[in-house]
């Protein structure tokens, strides 16, 4: 099975508008109307042939940063040079992949990071985890919201954490976690920091928020 191809992005923009806080004016509430209108920066979303938000892959991947994560990584409502992996490869100078993808599990990104170590050799690898509690149907079919209690969440993320992390040999990873999943009861210790602006469609975050992970990641790797 191939995880680093997303076949269903192009059918989530032209169908569905995403599930979740969804970048179009008719979809959102009035609360975040204004937050929609007064954003000051144009956004376009340009997709590279594997289904990511991202130009296409170069064919030497042997000194790329893989920036793993969900809509927060893929940078919904804000401009591709507001995301994170955008600012990390203007500071860090290396070419950094986006491979973030809306509604992401943690099972999900678990599986395309093992890819990755498995397939491509990877030096540096960045993992923003997701929200505890959703789940797909493998491989690209998602489950938001699905029921269950927080300790069989927790215990679903330690597994996905631990399956990349403490059987990596291979590549430094750096964990992240989004500003708005909780770190609490975790086994093991996560960057996370408190969302300081809002995207467009006043969920996600916007530069602000996203050089403080660079920060830190930078920190890791220099």
């Amino acid at each position: 099975m191939n995880y680093l191809v997303n076949p269903h992005l192009e059918k989530f923009f032209n169908e569905t508008l995403y599930f979740h806080g969804s970048d179009q004016l008719e979809k959102l509430s009035r609360a975040k109307i204004k937050n929609f209108l007064s954003f000051p920066y144009p956004i376009s979303y340009k997709i590279n042939s594997r289904g990511f938000r991202d130009n296409d892959w170069p064919s030497d991947t042997s000194n790329v940063i893989w920036c793993l994560g969900d809509s927060a990584t893929f940078g919904f409502g804000s401009p591709v040079e507001h995301t994170w992996s955008s600012i990390l490869q203007l500071k860090s100078r290396r070419r950094c992949l986006n491979l973030g993808v809306e509604g992401a599990s943690n099972i999900l990104l678990s599986k395309m990071a093992k890819q990755i170590i498995d397939n491509y050799d990877p030096k540096v690898m960045v993992i923003m985890w997701s929200f505890f509690h959703r789940r797909h149907k493998d491989p690209w079919e998602f489950i938001h919201f699905a029921g269950g209690s927080y300790d069989e969440d927790l215990q679903v993320f330690n597994q996905c954490y631990e399956e990349v992390n403490y059987f990596n040999t291979k590549c430094t990873i750096i964990n992240l976690l989004i500003p708005t999943q909780s770190p609490d009861n975790l086994n093991s210790p996560i960057f996370h920091t408190s969302q300081v602006d809002f995207a467009r469609d006043a969920y996600h975050f916007d530069y602000k928020t996203a050089e403080i992970y660079v920060e830190h990641i930078l920190s890791k790797i220099s």
